[in-house]
């Protein structure tokens, strides 16, 4: 069986159509009767009317309710399906049988929301600019279905009141529909709009992005689509700002003055990218190492004078590099570590930490350079850069200072470990040279020692005193002066006496003509003594002085050495059975001197 509304197949015992909810009629000729034979009862009695349309009302309840609310129409049509007055056919324009349907039959709320569909959308900006759906056309089973009708001539004249009272409530119920339809579409636009807005004023930038970005036009829906974007880009400012990327930066920050204008964001975009403009030229200056100029700069921020506080103490301490001020550079990354920006701890230090570095700044430097190691912990790259380099130069500096102490082991061990810093290897390699000198001059002081050239060890050893045990070894040079009359040597019936002069000892050396000593005799200040001699020809050396270091080196570098002349001439003629004296004294005399060429060696 099927509905004469719509068309579609239902079961033979229903009296209403589940999907249309219109009346049922039969297809027999008996139940098309029915109608025709109640048609006086509708003029005796304006009442039999009602009663028809309550009666299947309270039946239709439980069928129409499994009905989808947009395409049900509505059960209350059908008692106006049964009028027996031709006026009936107009009812639908006078008193729609949809607005009673809500007091009748469950499937009223399918079109108690048509009147309300209005309401949203007077809030909308632009409703004009989504099109109402136009009504659609009657559907043709609904016409179709009842054309089969009996062969009695009054029957088809009832059922084409039937038809046009279905089409027309069709119509205004599927116009209804349309309507409702419109007023959900706009009502889905409006509810969004506010999601998207509720996103954006609690941050939620992204999903208020996809929102606006979904509702394209609406309203100013592209406006704040492009604020959602630009709150986005406006996150990545402070890693970019980080990364040292300022255009990337000042870029998003122009998006956001642009998109704000004059309201606070945009001001403080204007404001923030003016001062990215400063802090971008002053790290220019460094990197040119102009650091006067950004330490200026730096100390013109405001906005961002406490994020580059610390800029213009590492401007100080990159200065101080360039000066080799190895203790400034200290100072200055110390007083970043101490968050004492101002560097008040150099005249007030609250700790241990703080006085050594003061100190040591204050005094020009220190050796202690491995407590200055251990005190400084820098933390950003910069830092552990400056004080790398500064510690360095503390250990450069010491290594030479200790170099000219003759501490070699350790210095060499200093500029070794600092490498090719400043001209570390250069001098690395001076210092090796220099205590491989010293090393062979302490060598050869001591076989001098060996060797009872006292006065060469001495010399030798003096010459590097700071080196070693060198000035204790050098006091042990000097001997002790032997006595008067010693280290005598002589022979023959020849007397020849010696007199010392007061203030200077001597020793005198007799040679024969062959070169060789014949007699020598050590006699002290103010004193005298005898050697004897042959008669023959002689020249004679002198030596004088206080200090004697051997019989090799005599008086040392410190003696007189001379050789005694007759006249112009250097031989003394000595005849037998005579005695001579000779008095050594300062001053005139008959006999003269020369110069012993080669000193203690040349005796």
């Amino acid at each position: 069986m099927f509905c004469s509304s719509c068309g579609k197949q239902i079961e033979d015992t229903t009296k209403f159509c589940p999907f249309c909810g219109a009346p049922v009629e039969a297809d027999e000729a008996p139940a098309a009767e029915a109608p025709a034979e109640e048609a006086p009862a509708a003029e005796e009695a304006p009442e039999a009317p009602a009663e028809a349309t309550e009666a299947p009302a309270e039946e239709a309840a439980p069928e129409v309710t499994p009905v989808v609310a947009d395409t049900v129409i509505d059960a209350s049509e059908a008692a106006d399906l049964k009028p027996s007055e031709e006026p009936a056919a107009e009812a639908p324009a006078e008193t729609s049988p949809i607005e009673e349907a809500p007091a009748e039959a469950p499937v009223a709320n399918a079109f108690a929301a048509a009147p309300a569909a209005e309401a949203p959308v007077t809030g909308f900006a632009a409703p004009g600019s989504v099109p109402a759906a136009p009504a659609p056309e009657p559907v043709a089973p609904a016409i179709e279905a009842p054309v089969e009708a009996p062969a009695d001539e009054e029957k088809p004249k009832k059922k084409g009141k039937k038809v046009a009272i279905i089409i027309i409530s069709i119509a205004a119920a599927l116009i209804l529909l349309a309507g409702a339809g419109v007023g959900v579409f706009f009502f889905m636009l409006n509810s969004k709009y506010t999601k998207a807005t509720e996103a954006f004023e609690n941050g939620d930038y992204e999903t208020s992005l996809q929102l606006f970005t979904e509702l394209n036009t609406y309203k100013d829906s592209q406006h704040w689509a492009e604020g959602s974007q630009v709150e986005l880009d406006s996150q990545k400012v402070d890693g970019l700002i980080e990364a040292k990327d300022f255009d990337g930066a000042m870029k998003i920050l122009k998006e956001v003055s642009d998109f704000y204008g004059s309201d606070k964001k945009g001001k403080e975009a204007k404001t923030l990218s003016s001062e990215l403009l400063t802090v971008k030229t002053a790290f220019e200056s460094k990197d040119a190492k102009d650091y006067s100029n950004a330490k200026q700069l730096f100390n013109s921020l405001t906005t961002l004078k406490e994020k580059y506080a610390r800029e213009p103490v590492i401007c100080d301490a990159l200065k101080a590099e360039q000066d080799k001020d190895w203790m400034r550079i200290i100072a200055d990354c110390y007083g970043i570590q101490a968050n004492d920006l101002e560097l008040a701890y150099l005249n007030n230090p609250s700790d241990d930490n703080a006085k050594t570095i003061a100190e040591a700044y204050n005094n020009g430097g220190t050796d202690d350079y491995k407590a200055i190691e251990s005190i400084m912990k820098p933390q950003a790259d910069d830092e552990k850069a400056l004080v790398e380099t500064a510690i360095k130069g503390l250990k450069y500096k010491y290594a030479l200072k200790i170099a000219d102490e003759m501490k070699f082991d350790e210095a060499i061990a200093l500029l070794e470990e600092i490498g090719s810093f400043e001209d570390a290897s250069t001098k690395l390699t001076e210092v090796k040279a220099q205590y491989k000198e010293l090393e062979d001059t302490y060598a050869a002081a001591e076989a001098y020692y060996k060797n009872g050239e006292y006065y060469k060890a001495m010399a030798a050893w003096q010459k590097i005193s700071k080196y070693k045990d060198s000035a204790e070894k050098a006091k042990t040079c000097e001997q002790t002066m032997p006595s008067n009359g010693s280290m005598k040597k002589g022979s023959g019936s020849i007397s020849l006496k010696i007199n010392a002069p007061s203030g200077m000892s001597v020793l005198v050396r007799v040679y024969n003509s062959k070169g060789d000593v014949a007699a020598q005799v050590f006699i002290r200040a103010g004193k005298n003594a005898t050697v004897k001699l042959g008669a023959g020809t002689y020249t004679m050396k002198v030596a004088y002085g206080n200090k004697w270091y051997g019989d090799k080196d005599l008086f040392g570098g410190t003696g007189i050495y001379l050789q005694l002349k007759n006249g112009s001439s250097p031989n003394f003629t000595l005849k037998k059975n005579y005695r001579y004296t000779l008095t050594l004294q300062s001053g005139s005399g008959n006999v003269g001197t020369d110069t012993v060429a080669g000193g203690a060696s040349g005796m």
